[in-house]
């Protein structure tokens, strides 16, 4: 039997995926969470072989609570879900631990095989959840270096051999792509993601 703990703010979205998975023989929902720290608190009381977590909750998101699990040595297999299809926000779940990265519109047949793929010790590769460097073009790239060598937007231009304004549309869309909004959250971002 695979026990399961499912961690979602959503009480529909939850009760759902419950229901979903008592259909299954080999599943057993032990506990539901409704944040990632009420799911520690289920995982240290219950000990489920799986725990399906997603990713946007209040308190401490899903992120934030795999890399608790991870720090206290909880090897706990994580399957993360997420409604949104954020590539870098699913690299750095597998980046930070996560035995999978899933669409919460994944099919029930392909969720109920990657929970039992993660609790027998595999994990489920994503195009979505692999290399960071794949969400940025050549010359983003280049400029994520001279930016995480500290060079000002005038340096890299010239390093670069752009124009100014060329930089700063460039780094306009290297801030959209990593959620963030100035170069300071850039950069802890991109060493977050193993790119600076």
């Amino acid at each position: 039997m695979i026990r399961l703990v499912v961690a979602d703010d959503q009480e529909l979205v939850r009760h759902g995926i419950v229901a979903l998975l008592s259909f299954e023989s080999d599943l057993q929902v032990v506990g539901q969470a409704i944040d990632g720290d009420d799911c520690l608190l289920k995982i240290a009381q219950l000990r489920p072989n799986v725990v399906l977590l997603d990713i946007r909750m209040p308190r401490r998101n899903g992120l934030e609570t795999l890399k608790h699990m991870r720090a206290m040595n909880d090897q706990t297999p994580v399957i993360l879900l997420t409604t949104f299809d954020e590539p870098l926000t699913m690299a750095q779940g597998r980046q930070s631990g996560a035995q999978a990265c899933l669409l919460k519109d994944i099919a029930h047949a392909e969720l109920v095989a990657a929970i039992r793929t993660v609790a027998q010790g595999g994990s489920i590769e994503s195009s979505h959840a692999n290399n960071p460097q794949t969400f940025f073009n050549r010359r983003e790239l280049a400029i994520i270096r001279e930016l995480c060598a500290g060079k000002q937007n005038k340096e890299i231009a010239l390093a670069l051999q752009l124009s100014p304004g060329t930089v700063r549309n460039y780094l306009s869309i290297i801030l959209e792509k990593l959620e963030v909004r100035d170069r300071t959250q850039a950069i802890l971002r991109l060493r977050e993601l193993g790119l600076a």
